[in-house]
């Protein structure tokens, strides 16, 4: 069981005689100022579990327990029915669906109010939550109460509290919300109780805070009792650096603010910016009628303070000095050593291998660099071509289907004139007869002999109607054999342009297609280029760094040759990247 952390005793202290229970336990006192406990609430637990909940809630499959008991309470039957089937388990069913028990305790309720379900879809009697309370509230590891890594609501545990029950739990949430490292306890071994952090800092004393119970005044840096009025912590490491700086520079503490203040003027009389008025030697309280109390000599004072800055000052131009004249002289044997190194034959014919290497190494590279490019313009150039043909193949293509179209609605239309010319003839021929019929029944044209011995013919209101839809649909023929023409010729003007679209989106698919294949070939050929510009880059470095070694070869075989010191010679310089890689384009 993880045990609360917290701020060990002074040596005062007493010990207390169950020590798991002094790490474990939050630290309560009864104490009369209980009325200040009033302020703590709920609210707070709430404000603790939006802190720690992110951390507790991890996914896990609940147990829908509430909905299986009422879909189960839903199918059994009663237990006064008086059906066929009735049945033992039936009713075992019915009474299991009555009674609810307590996942913790087992215990059987059959009041609804008795049981009391959390949010991760348990029930729990009020018991076993006092219980699940009291062990949150003495162990910081069970602290909030939860089940199935979820917090119990606030809303669930105030109810089933006391009043003293409920200030001990919301005590121990204040203390285990506070971080281990600013958990301050009181140093006052009859009480020992948590003090919770200070709402409001007191302007005379911002570096302490008063116990509730005992009113012990606690120190916030070292968390023991609190230093008298003017003087420091000795927890507080930033001021301690602060002070020592300040005495080297001269300045001294004021004895009322507790300000470091600085000698300005000759005198050891010193005027704080809170008006005290003390000595710089002795840091005695200045007497306007005799001055320093002690006597202090200032002038004596003034002239150690002269003789000390003055050694300072002498030493300090002695290591400048000293560090002027080492230098010196390093600059001077670096400067032989190069001379003698520029004078040597065997430097010199070094450098003259290195330089004729590092050439090959660029001419190589160019060369290299040259078949690359080559090659990547070979390849884009076949790219364009092979794009080019099909641009203009399927141009070809596009120009044979229009064509075979237009051919097609040609013939369309000398069809359709054709069919609609021999409709006409037909009509016309009808017309003919009809009128002929017609005439020679009014006896308006004369008969012929081989009609005279027939018999006479008898022309009806129906024929001379039949007759005039016959003349009316004949005159109207051509409007409406035009108006079709002109029907297929937009239907097919639609069909050209239906086709002339398709064409073009062909055309920019293939385009599209071109673009992407070229971007590709480009990003194939800058991935290849900067592979190569690595494999050149580390081999340059690894060229460098085997001049180097045969720099550092020769000059330690000289030096143990001719017992002198010879410096490194510089190694080849390279050309630019920029300038190597235009010239070599």
């Amino acid at each position: 069981m993880t045990t609360t952390a917290s701020r060990p005793c002074s040596p005062a202290a007493s010990t207390p005689a169950d020590p798991l229970a002094a790490t474990t336990a939050p630290r309560h006192h009864a104490s009369p100022r209980a009325a200040r406990s009033r302020g703590l609430t709920f609210s707070q637990y709430d404000r603790y579990l939006a802190q720690v909940e992110p951390s507790l809630n991890q996914p896990k499959a609940h147990k829908q327990q509430s909905g299986s008991l009422s879909s189960a309470a839903g199918k059994a039957p009663s237990i006064f029915s008086v059906g066929k089937r009735r049945s033992v388990i039936n009713i075992t069913n019915g009474i299991k669906a009555k009674v609810r028990s307590c996942i913790c305790c087992r215990d059987d309720f059959a009041k609804q109010d008795d049981l009391h379900n959390l949010p991760c879809g348990h029930t729990y009697c009020g018991s076993c939550l006092r219980i699940l309370t009291s062990q949150a509230t003495t162990d910081e590891s069970k602290m909030p109460p939860r089940c199935c890594t979820q917090a119990i609501p606030g809303s669930i545990i105030k109810p089933l509290l006391s009043r003293e029950e409920q200030q001990s739990f919301l005590k121990a949430v204040q203390q285990f919300s506070t971080p281990w490292e600013a958990r301050i306890f009181c140093p006052n071994a009859n009480c020992n109780v948590f003090i919770p952090p200070r709402s409001r800092i007191d302007p005379k004393h911002p570096f302490d805070v008063i116990c509730r119970d005992c009113r012990t005044r606690v120190c916030t840096m070292c968390k023991m009792r609190a230093h008298p009025l003017g003087q420091d912590c000795p927890s507080d490491m930033e001021l301690d650096q602060v002070l020592r700086m300040g005495e080297k520079s001269g300045w001294r503490r004021c004895y009322r603010c507790r300000t470091l203040v600085e000698l300005s003027h000759g005198c050891t009389h010193m005027t704080c910016r809170c008006k005290a008025q003390f000595c710089y030697i002795c840091g005695a309280i200045w007497d306007p009628s005799i001055g320093c109390p002690n006597l202090c000599d200032g002038q004596e004072e003034l002239e150690r303070r002269r003789l000390e800055e003055e050694q300072r000052e002498a030493e300090e131009e002695a290591e400048k000095a000293a560090q002027e004249a080492a230098a010196a002289a390093v600059l001077l044997d670096r400067l032989e050593a190069e001379k003698r190194t520029q004078a040597s034959e065997e430097f010199t014919r070094l450098k003259c291998e290195q330089e004729e290497e590092m050439r090959r190494f660029l001419a190589f590279e160019r060369k290299t660099k040259w078949k690359m490019w080559t090659r990547h313009r070979e390849r884009k150039a076949v790219l364009n071509e092979k794009y080019s043909d099909q641009t203009e193949k399927m141009r070809e293509r596009h120009a044979k289907t229009e064509q075979h179209l237009e051919e097609r609605q040609i013939a369309a239309e000398i069809d359709l004139r054709a069919s609609l010319e021999q409709a006409e003839k037909s009509v016309r021929i009808r017309v003919k007869h009809m009128e002929a019929y017609c005439k020679k029944a009014l006896g308006r044209a004369p008969l012929a002999d081989a009609d005279a011995n027939m018999p006479p013919r008898v022309v009806t209101e129906k024929h001379l109607r039949e007759l005039g839809q016959q003349h009316n649909a004949l005159e109207g023929m051509a409007r409406l054999h035009q108006a079709r023409i002109n029907v297929l010729r937009d239907r097919q003007a639609k069909r050209m342009e239906e086709l002339l679209e398709r064409q073009e989106k062909e055309l920019e698919k293939l385009g599209e297609k071109r673009e992407e294949d070229i971007e590709d070939l480009a990003a194939e050929f800058a991935h290849e280029e900067d592979e190569l510009t690595r494999v050149f880059d580390e081999r340059r470095m690894r060229l460098v760094r085997r001049w180097e070694l045969a720099i550092e070869i020769l000059r330690v075989e000289m030096e143990k040759a001719k017992n002198t010191k010879y410096a490194p010679i510089p190694t080849p310089k390279w050309p630019d990247p920029k300038t190597r890689c235009c010239s070599t384009r």
